[in-house]
Order: C-alpha cells, then structure tokens, then sequence
C-alpha cells in the first residue's frame, strides 16, 4: 500500500507538471501514450499472463525460467509484428516518425516486456521485490525530470519525460539481474522452448484474452475518442482529470476489492448462498462507502491546489471532475461485483461483462462526445459504469438464487 500509494502520488504530481509546464497539447499527448501503454500489453499479450501467473506457483526463479523466457519470446515476436505494421502507416499518415513516436514506441515495448515479468514474479512469490520494480520504472524517477526540468528549463520537454521514464527500466532490470544471481536461472533456460504449450492456452482461453481487451479499452479508450472529436487540448484536459480520478479507482481496488476476493471466495466455497449474499452486501457497503469518502477529500485537496495556484495554471472544469469522480465511484461498485462473479467460478461471465464494458465505452463515448463536448466524455464515464453495474448486478441476482459453486468446480459454456 505505501509503495502504491507513493506511486500514485507522484504520478498524480506529473500530471500537474504538465499541464501546468508544458501546456495541454503535451498533456493529450502524454494521455495518448499512457492509453497506448495500457492496451498494447493485453493486445499482443493473448491472455497468457492469466495463466502462467498460476502454472509458476511452488516455482523458483530457476526452475520457471523456461516458461517466462518463452513467455517473453511470444510477445517479443508479436510487438515486432505490431511494430513491423504500424511504423510505416504513421510515417504514411504523418510524413515522418519523430522522435516523440520513437520514444513512445520504446515504451511500449519496455512496458510490455515489464508487464511479462511481473506477473509471472507474484506467483513466484516474489511481490514485494516485483512492486518494488513496479515504483522503481513506474514513479521514482519522476521527481528527478520533473527537478532537473526547473533547474534546466530547456528539458522541459516531453521527450525528457519518455527519456527519464525509459531509462528506469533499465534500473528496474539491473536490479532484476542482481537479485536472480543466487538462482541457477542459466539451468532453466537451457531447457528445450515449449511454444505448442503456451500456444494451446491461447487457443483454449481466447475468452480471457477479449476479457483483457476488454478491461483496458475500458479505461483508456474514451480519449482517443476525445482526440479524433475535440483535439489534442480537450484530450489533455479530459487526461489530467483522469490521472485525478483514476487514483480513486485504484486505492480503492488495493485497499478493499482485491481484499474482498478471498473473503468472496471462501463465501462461495461454503456452498451457502444467504452467506455468500450476506458478504457482498457487507463488501459494496464497504466500497461505496470508502470510494464516497475518498472522492470528497479528492474533490477538497483539487479546490485548494486550484485556489492556491496563479489563475489560468490550471484548466478549472469543476463539473468534469464531480461527475468523473462519481463516475469513479460507480466502477469501483462494478468492480467488487467482477469479484463476486470471478469468486462463482463464472469465468465466462467475467469476461464476457468485460468485452461488454468496452463496447458501451465505445458506444457512449461517441455519442456523448459528440453532443456534449469535453463534458460528454465524463457522462460516458457514467453512463458506462452505471450500464455495467446494472448488468453485473442482474447477472448475480439471476445465478445467486441457484446453488454457489467455488471457484474450479464451475462448468460453464462460453456466453
């Protein structure tokens, strides 16, 4: 929770170091990057991450070596693929690759790679060295270019800000590799590639696959609506709010649905619905709660940098932030019954509840934008969270009257 916590100030710091900085231009630019890092991972990852975050379990660092390396090489293989296509369409639709494409491109790549270590660590049991890595790549070094950016202003760039970023990865790895030197990890690499094996999951859970699609297009794909309606500015604006919401949503998920998950799950293993009942209720009042109050203090910390700041440092959209904040709370409701489906065993479910929230974000997102403005992207927010919390709630209300079945005993044809 500290190094999350930490995490997330800095970044909630960076935002504001660019809009105020470097304009809003940068910042939609900035957002476009962070969307583009979000969804890449899922859209070349294949859902494998689901899996071999599992089959590591009761691992070493050595004897699971072979399955992260050809983990690793699937999804090295399949960002060169993506790379190989989309660099020549942006020199076509721009003319050029310039140097902020370039970055962002390294990015990507270092982020997806990332991402494919990391999980397979929290099953390996390793999550406080792999968070630790998480802060080190994600957070520690922004008060570095956002510091050497007001001593020397002329690096005051957005460049800077990819620079710095990319060069944590590389501390993040040296780390990496000096912490593994105890583990005989050259052994497990020698072992023979099995690609067929991981190949099969990908065949075999496609579901989870669309299920992380689903879950990332959710949360990043409004701005490149926001972008292709309204432009860069109103795209800047919309992502620095996100960046201020977006933390609501993720210290409630670490402080209390991830927490509510083993509390569901053993619920559902009692095979007493009234009980299982009995803990969602007791989790959403938790969450809503926790969520409602967390917004309010959000909001007040918001209007007293607003107040303290010279006018015009900031863009003041005081309603976008209310109703993204409601919007916020609303998902973290979502979220905790995304819990109790996954605590049911109803794999399926879940995913198919995923790869529906990102065609309402779709949906919503055009139309809203389209008729409101910068305003609309925030009642899509809304409207999408609230759709979902709805058709959750109905699916629950509509299994939970049957027999509760745990997790692994479930048997359910694809929705």
């Amino acid at each position: 929770m500290a190094i999350r916590g930490s995490q997330l100030f800095f970044r909630f710091a960076l935002s504001f170091y660019i809009v105020s900085q470097l304009g809003l231009e940068a910042a939609g630019i900035y957002g476009l990057a962070i969307g583009a890092i979000g969804i890449v991972p899922a859209a070349v990852g294949w859902g494998l991450n689901y899996f071999v975050s599992r089959e590591v379990v009761g691992h070493t660092p050595a004897t699971a070596a072979g399955l992260v390396r050809d983990r690793l090489a699937i999804s090295i293989a399949s960002l060169l693929a993506g790379t190989i296509v989309v660099v020549p369409i942006l020199v076509w639709m721009t003319g050029s690759l310039s140097e902020t494409a370039i970055l962002i491109l390294i990015l990507l790549w270092l982020e997806t790679l990332a991402l494919d270590i990391y999980m397979p660590m929290i099953g390996l049991e390793m999550a406080l060295f792999a968070n630790v890595m998480v802060f080190i790549r994600s957070a520690l070094w922004i008060p570095i270019v956002v510091g050497i950016g007001f001593l020397y202003p002329p690096l005051q760039t957005l460049n800077a800000i990819f620079i710095g970023w990319i060069a944590s990865h590389f501390v993040a790895y040296a780390m990496l590799f000096a912490h593994l030197r105890r583990w005989p990890i050259r052994d497990g690499l020698r072992d023979p590639m099995q690609l067929g094996r991981l190949g099969k999951r990908v065949r075999d859970a496609w579901y989870i696959y669309f299920s992380d699609l689903g879950i990332v297009g959710l949360g990043y794909a409004d701005r490149f609506i926001l972008n292709a309606l309204l432009g860069l500015a109103a795209t800047g604006i919309y992502s620095f709010y996100f960046s201020i919401t977006n933390a609501l949503q993720t210290l409630i998920t670490t402080a209390v649905v991830q927490l509510a998950l083993p509390r569901m799950v053993r619920a559902a293993r009692s095979g007493d619905g009234a009980e299982w009942r009995a803990e969602l209720r007791r989790q959403m009042v938790r969450t809503l709660a926790y969520a409602g109050v967390l917004a309010a203090v959000i909001f007040a910390a918001t209007e007293v940098i607003f107040y303290l700041s010279p006018e015009g440092r900031f863009p003041v959209y005081r309603t976008l932030l209310v109703i993204m904040l409601l919007a916020a709370v609303i998902r973290s409701g979502s979220d905790l019954l995304n819990v109790a489906i996954t605590s049911m065993g109803r794999d399926h479910a879940y995913a198919a509840t995923n790869v529906v929230g990102v065609l309402l974000a779709l949906a919503f997102g055009a139309g809203f934008m389209w008729a409101f403005g910068l305003i609309g992207a925030g009642l899509s927010a809304v409207a999408t969270a609230t759709s979902l919390l709805v058709i959750r709630l109905l699916y629950l209300r509509h299994v939970g009257r049957g027999e509760i079945v745990a997790p692994g005993t479930a048997v359910e044809a694809p929705l």
